[in-house]
């Protein structure tokens, strides 16, 4: 009797503990996918014509986190539609949307020759249509600086019928913003690469910014130019 109950005993102690492991291993395959990113499983949003990446394929990137730690050869996208960074772990090929928090920069690899590096910017107080943070490339860093956020917008949309069913599709592109952030702080934002359009964020030093304009024979036509000007008004001291 005595060795039925010890045998008992063990059989069960064996079962918890194997209900015990299996749990851990559920919820560590869920939540930790590599010790210094977190994020949650990304599934591509669906019901949308265009282009949602920056760059379609997958890249060579490096990724700076808040805590200062580098991690260097990862895979990765940008979605500018929903302004997440995307990473897939080659290791299952699962992909995660990465929580924007622990993310301060990154790099994206080998696009079209170059390099493209992101930073996380702090643009203030949030709004029903604008983040209080987000993802922008860096043009320029000085006192006056640029940053590109590469911004994918819906522009239309239209109903398709297919297998009898009805479809709303809405149809993106590319919509870039452009972010101007002056030594105190605050962001001027420009929509559309337009010499009057800047010229209207700066009237006190309009005159001064033209004439650079007109000595560097800028077209103001192209972010090359854009990138140009904030360049020379840095150098010329202009803010």
């Amino acid at each position: 009797m005595k060795h039925y109950l010890y045998f008992l005993f063990l059989l069960i102690c064996i079962s918890i503990n194997a209900q015990t492991v299996k749990s851990t291993e559920v919820s560590e395959s869920d939540t930790l996918f590599l010790p210094k990113l977190t994020g949650q499983t990304y599934i591509e949003r669906k019901g949308y014509k265009g282009e949602q990446y920056f760059y379609d394929d997958w890249v060579d990137g490096d990724i700076l986190l808040s805590t200062g730690e580098m991690l260097h050869g990862e895979k990765l996208k940008y979605n500018g539609l929903f302004d997440e960074l995307i990473w897939v772990n080659m290791s299952n090929y699962r992909q995660f949307e990465l929580d924007k928090s622990f993310v301060a920069e990154f790099w994206l690899k080998g696009i079209r020759g170059a390099t493209i590096h992101f930073k996380r910017i702090n643009l203030g107080e949030q709004t029903d249509t604008h983040p209080s943070e987000i993802y922008a490339q860096i043009g320029v860093e000085e006192k006056v600086s640029l940053y590109i956020q590469r911004k994918i917008s819906v522009v239309g949309d239209e109903d398709i019928y297919e297998n009898g069913k009805l479809y709303n599709i809405k149809s993106i592109e590319s919509k870039p913003l452009y972010y101007i952030k002056l030594p105190s702080n605050n962001y001027l934002v420009l929509r559309r690469i337009r010499r009057n359009a800047f010229l209207k964020l700066f009237p006190e030093q309009k005159k001064t910014i033209l004439k650079l304009i007109r000595a560097g024979h800028l077209n103001f036509k192209s972010e090359a130019d854009l990138i140009k000007v904030i360049e020379l008004m840095n150098e010329k001291g202009v803010i």
